[in-house]
């Protein structure tokens, strides 16, 4: 099961170790329990209450994130638009934005595993005539048929896996209608922190390298976006670090008897305990959302 320790990937590597990373029957076990509280969200988390856990908290984000994409649409979301879901992993953004705006949502991701997860659950809530996932990854062109189809693009802590974010930011520019908005969350360095400081994140994930919010608001520019906000929530990820802990803790019986090696569970308490260290010391990690417009016809770039 996935150990990176010392390692990054470049954008031919890393769709095989993102699949390891995420794909596997057990991987897909851990990150439900671990950062999704047993639910679909799998992303880091807001807090809003003294009593959250990684569960609610990846909730809130899911709404913060549906909540900025609705008021940087130039009309309101609804049953007439359709979403990409770039990195669609488990489904729960998928599932949520068909939900609260009955738009069409396309999933777009590496994992079959995943994609069968997220589709199962599409039929219990009753929403798989709005949502489907297809397999793909985002280092490639993203499909060609996609010119113009989309009225927004969501992405939730994927970035961090592309090899070249300012060619895959080029695609979704193509794949956007104009006024077309893209909103997306990730982990990154914090800007001016040493790639060795994020070594507790790399040594368990599978990354090409990590952006920085400076970077981000360049990358956006560069491929042809209008900038539109960045919320930092780096605040929030100590305290996520530090619920991820007492998710493997509280639950590592369960996880072992589904094939989980305890192995694989102390890396991962190893590199969490350095991570949330280091970011109460140091902040060197950064996390939040960005929202982006594609301009409309004639629309000034600045």
């Amino acid at each position: 099961m996935a150990d990176f320790v010392g390692k990054q990937f470049t954008k031919d590597e890393v769709a095989d170790k993102v699949l390891e990373q995420y794909d596997e029957e057990q991987t897909r076990v851990f990150y439900q329990c671990v950062m999704g509280g047993g639910g679909y969200d799998i992303h880091f988390g807001i807090y809003k209450s003294p009593t959250d856990g990684v569960k609610e908290s990846s909730q809130h984000t899911t709404d913060w994130m549906m909540t900025q994409m609705e008021w940087a649409m130039p009309t309101p979301l609804n049953a007439s638009h359709r979403v990409l879901d770039l990195g669609s992993g488990h489904g729960g953004g998928s599932h949520a934005m068909a939900q609260r705006f009955g738009c069409k949502v396309t999933g777009y991701n590496l994992g079959p595993g995943q994609n069968a997860l997220n589709m199962t659950r599409c039929k219990e809530l009753s929403i798989d005539h709005l949502v489907d996932a297809k397999v793909g990854n985002i280092n490639d062109p993203l499909p060609e048929e996609w010119t113009d189809a989309f009225d927004a693009v969501w992405s939730c802590e994927v970035l961090c896996h592309a090899g070249d974010k300012v060619a895959l930011f080029k695609e979704l520019v193509r794949c956007l209608k104009p006024g077309g908005v893209f909103v997306f969350s990730d982990i990154m360095g914090a800007d001016g922190a040493d790639e060795k400081a994020l070594k507790g994140f790399t040594d368990r994930n599978a990354t090409t390298f990590m952006g920085r919010p400076s970077m981000y608001n360049e990358f956006l520019k560069d491929s042809g976006f209008m900038y539109v906000t960045w919320w930092d929530g780096s605040h929030h990820l100590e305290r996520y670090f530090r619920n991820m802990l007492s998710q493997i803790h509280d639950n590592r019986e369960e996880m072992t008897s589904k094939g989980i090696t305890d192995q694989y569970l102390d890396n991962w308490v190893s590199s969490l305990t350095e991570r949330a260290d280091i970011q109460k010391e140091k902040g060197v990690f950064a996390w939040g959302v960005f929202v982006a417009r594609k301009p409309l016809e004639g629309e000034l770039v600045l």
